[in-house]
């Protein structure tokens, strides 16, 4: 980050030091033709027009770009560092995601899948009838096992309700999972308005943005509720309206967005909506999250 930053106050400096080398030349011009008394004389006979202002107007609107165009230029670097920085979260979680798979696969599914072959070759031995039996019921008990990772893993990489039973019963079920597995924390949803024909990239937006907040309450808030509201409304405009407000602790607005927060925004502005975050200390989170659905995917 360091070198990304001054890399950009770097080009901003060689921008600004480029103008000044042309002013300069031009400068240079202007005194070796006496640019400045023809436009004098010129604008002076054409006084009753106000002619003569131009030039003190086009210095003054060269200094209101230079303004804006650092203002600009500020805005960009610092939108270049977020996307840097975005970036950098996107291949950490990954790299840690990849991880945590790494190891189910070798504890949960090596030790049972080398139990069902230990099993398996009994079972070729020819041991006997209350051996098989055994080696059967632990085989079957393995293969159950491993089913239930297999899909807890398929899940997590890509939620199946999603694709088979809609955005609502994805997000039912999501929210059943948490309730399950946090029982400390309640977890109100309410729908409103038509949500089975918002396009796949929608549905998934939505899904990963209540996944990610809910990961975020649990991790962060020390909420004991939190309302998820999710309304699609006649105008297209911002016809997909998400809203996300828990009880817990907050945050004060001095704080620097995560990359949770900064992938939850990403996922809106790619879709062309919007994403606010409201908190203060002790007043807990409020994430509003406008997704318009014109041009709406098939």
């Amino acid at each position: 980050m360091p070198r990304l930053r001054a890399a950009a106050v770097g080009s901003l400096w060689r921008d600004l030091l480029a103008a000044a080398g042309m002013t300069v030349l031009f400068l240079l011009f202007a005194a070796a033709v006496d640019l400045q008394e023809y436009a004098f004389a010129f604008t002076r006979s054409l006084e009753w027009s106000q002619l003569d202002e131009v030039p003190a107007s086009i210095t003054f609107f060269a200094l209101c770009m230079l303004v804006l165009y650092t203002r600009r230029h500020t805005q960009l670097r610092q939108a270049l560092i977020e996307n840097r920085d975005l970036v950098g979260r996107i291949i950490e979680v990954q790299e840690e995601e990849r991880q945590r798979l790494a190891r189910e696969l070798h504890d949960e599914l090596g030790q049972h899948l080398n139990a069902i072959k230990l099993d398996a070759q009994a079972l070729n031995a020819g041991a006997g009838q209350e051996a098989q039996e055994a080696c059967a019921r632990r085989i079957a008990a393995s293969a159950d096992h491993v089913y239930g990772v297999a899909s807890n893993l398929v899940r997590r990489l890509r939620p199946p309700a999603l694709d088979d039973l809609g955005l609502v019963a994805a997000l039912e079920a999501l929210v059943d999972s948490w309730r399950r597995s946090h029982p400390t924390l309640r977890v109100q949803l309410s729908t409103g308005g038509k949500l089975d024909d918002l396009g796949e990239r929608r549905n998934l937006a939505v899904y990963r943005i209540v996944q990610e907040a809910l990961t975020n309450c649990v991790r962060h808030s020390q909420a004991d509720r939190m309302f998820i509201d999710l309304t699609r409304t006649p105008d297209p405009d911002s016809g997909l309206l998400l809203e996300i407000r828990d009880d817990g602790v907050g945050a004060p607005a001095d704080v620097r967005p995560g990359g949770g927060m900064t992938g939850m925004r990403e996922r809106a502005v790619v879709l062309g909506g919007s994403f606010q975050l409201l908190s203060e200390t002790g007043r807990g989170v409020t994430i509003h999250v406008e997704i318009p659905l014109a041009g709406k995917e098939s």
